[in-house]
């Protein structure tokens, strides 16, 4: 079955755009991003085997557009707080120390790209290790390496940074 145009966006508009956000920094750039990966999508929609998959499939377009973006633009910008708080928040737990959570823009902006991506991918976007492997065209086993390796990072630059928040460096 083919999706139509508008199951693709209502379905998956939300997460492209987040994602897109994180990404490129710009709400106005993302949106565009995001506006021409469904053109893409509804233009190949033959392609997509699985309707299940719909999600993969279009990050790993906004994938490419967002790297076409990169090359074509150069828009590398720094972050400030504003862009934090468009990003899709999780419920609050009680659990969680304030300071880690202040702390956590700061350790994210200090990890690699590749570190921050795998990472977003997985808790954001909320996808499974094989949907990351087909994304990014690793093996599953790859996956699961580099989101431990950048869970252990993001845990260590936590502590520094929630150690620096709590003593007022900052």
């Amino acid at each position: 079955m083919v999706p139509t145009c508008e199951s693709l966006v209502e379905g998956h508009l939300d997460a492209l755009l987040a994602f897109a956000r994180w990404r490129l920094r710009r709400a106005d750039v993302a949106e565009e991003v995001v506006q021409r990966t469904f053109l893409k999508a509804f233009e190949k929609r033959t392609q997509l085997r699985e309707v299940a998959a719909a999600r993969s499939w279009l990050l790993s377009i906004l994938r490419n557009e967002i790297a076409m973006e990169h090359r074509g633009n150069a828009r590398f910008e720094v972050w400030d707080a504003e862009d934090f708080e468009e990003l899709q928040q999780p419920e609050p737990e009680e659990a969680l120390d304030p300071a880690l959570i202040e702390a956590l823009p700061a350790a994210l902006e200090r990890l690699s790209e590749g570190a921050r991506s795998i990472l977003l991918l997985r808790f954001q976007q909320e996808l499974t290790y094989e949907e990351i492997a087909r994304l990014l065209d690793l093996p599953v086993g790859t996956v699961q390496s580099r989101l431990h390796r950048a869970k252990v990072s993001l845990k260590a630059l936590l502590v520094s940074e929630s150690a620096a928040w709590e003593g007022g460096v900052a």
